[in-house]
C-alpha cells in the first residue's frame, strides 16, 4: 500500500511540474515569439532552460515553505499524495474551463486543507506572509510596469527593433527563471514526505518543468503571442520585467508566485502610460474570483480526502 501511495505522489508531482512548464513558463516567451526575435521552438527551448536554472538554483526557499513552513509538523506520504492530487485535479479543471487557476493558489490551499484532514496544525504566521505577498503582487507589478513603460517610451523609440528584441529576450528569460524558482517548490515541497533529499526533489521538479516547457509550450507560446502582440513589444518588456521583479521578491521570502497574477497587473500598468488597456476587465475580475474560489475549493477537497483516509 505504501508503494502505491508513493507512486501516486510521484505521478501527481510529475503532472504538476509538466503543467507549470507548459502554462506558466510558456507564457513568458509569448512576446519574444510575436516580435519575430526567434521562432516558437527556439523560444520554448530557451524558456525551459531558464526555468530549469531558476528551479535548481533558487527553488529551495519556496520548497521549504511548501514542505514544512505552512504546517506545524511533517507532511505524511498519503497527505502529500492528496495535496498533489487535488492541486493537479484543479489544473485539469482550469484547462477545461479556459480560466487558469494558479498552481500557487491551489497547492497552498491543498496544504492548508490537509492540515484539517490529516490532523496537523496550520502555521498561520507563515500563511499570512504568503497571502499578504499575493495581495501586494498586483499593486507592485502595476507600479513597476508603469514606470518601466515610461522609461522605455522615453528612451527606446518604437522603430528601434534591435534593442527592443534584446530587451524582450532578457526580460522574458528573467521571468522564466523566476517562474521556475518560484514554482518548483509546489512540486518539491509536498514530496518532502517521501524522505528524499531536497536537492533531489528540486531536480525532479526542475526536470518535470523542463519537460512540460519543451513538450507543450510551443503550442502555448504560439497561442499567447497574439495577446502580447496586441499590447506591443515595449509594453511586453515592461510587463515581463515587472513580473520578474515581483516574482523574485517572492522567491527570496519563500512565497510561491503566480506568474499570471503578476503579468496581468503589469500589463494593465504598462497600458496606463498610453492611457489605454486592451484587457477585458470583466474577464480579469472573473478570473481573480475563480482563483480565490480555487483556493478554498482546494482546502475543502483535501480536508475531505484526509477525513476519508
Amino acid at each position: 500500500m505504501f508503494e502505491i501511495i508513493t507512486l501516486i505522489t510521484m505521478v501527481a508531482a510529475l503532472f504538476m511540474g509538466i503543467s507549470i512548464g507548459a502554462s506558466s513558463v510558456a507564457a513568458t516567451f509569448g512576446p519574444v515569439s510575436s516580435s519575430g526575435a526567434m521562432n516558437v521552438l527556439r523560444a520554448a527551448m530557451i524558456a525551459g532552460i531558464f526555468a530549469f536554472l531558476g528551479s535548481v538554483l533558487q527553488g529551495q526557499n519556496v520548497a521549504d515553505t511548501m514542505g514544512s513552513g505552512l504546517l506545524m509538523g511533517e507532511i505524511q506520504v498519503a497527505q502529500a499524495a492528496a495535496i498533489l492530487f487535488v492541486a493537479g485535479l484543479l489544473v485539469i479543471v482550469s484547462v477545461l474551463t479556459d480560466y487558469p487557476m494558479p498552481t500557487a493558489f491551489t497547492t497552498t490551499g491543498a496544504i492548508v486543507g490537509s492540515a484539517y484532514g490529516f490532523g496537523d496544525a496550520v502555521n498561520w504566521a507563515e500563511l499570512f506572509d504568503v497571502v499578504a505577498y499575493w495581495f501586494v503582487v498586483p499593486f507592485a507589478s502595476l507600479i513597476i510596469a508603469y514606470f518601466t513603460a515610461i522609461l522605455l517610451q522615453k528612451y527606446i523609440p518604437k522603430d528601434a527593433k534591435k534593442p527592443i528584441r534584446y530587451l524582450l529576450l532578457i526580460s522574458a528569460s528573467y521571468m522564466a527563471y523566476t517562474t521556475g524558482a518560484g514554482s518548483v517548490g509546489l512540486v518539491a515541497g509536498p514530496m518532502s514526505a517521501l524522505g528524499y533529499s531536497q536537492t533531489a526533489l528540486l531536480w525532479f521538479g526542475a526536470i518535470a518543468i523542463l519537460l512540460g516547457t519543451w513538450m507543450y509550450s510551443p503550442r502555448i507560446i504560439k497561442a499567447v503571442s497574439y495577446d502580447y502582440s496586441n499590447i506591443g513589444p515595449r509594453r511586453s518588456i515592461a510587463a515581463l520585467a515587472a513580473g520578474g521583479i515581483t516574482a523574485q521578491a517572492g522567491v527570496i521570502i519563500g512565497a510561491p508566485i503566480s506568474a499570471n497574477l503578476a503579468i496581468i497587473a503589469a500589463v494593465i500598468g504598462s497600458g496606463m502610460v498610453e492611457g489605454k488597456s486592451n484587457n477585458d476587465l470583466h474577464k480579469i475580475g472573473f478570473t481573480v474570483a475563480a482563483w480565490v474560489s480555487a483556493f478554498f475549493m482546494a482546502v475543502l477537497l483535501t480536508a475531505l480526502i484526509g477525513y476519508v483516509v
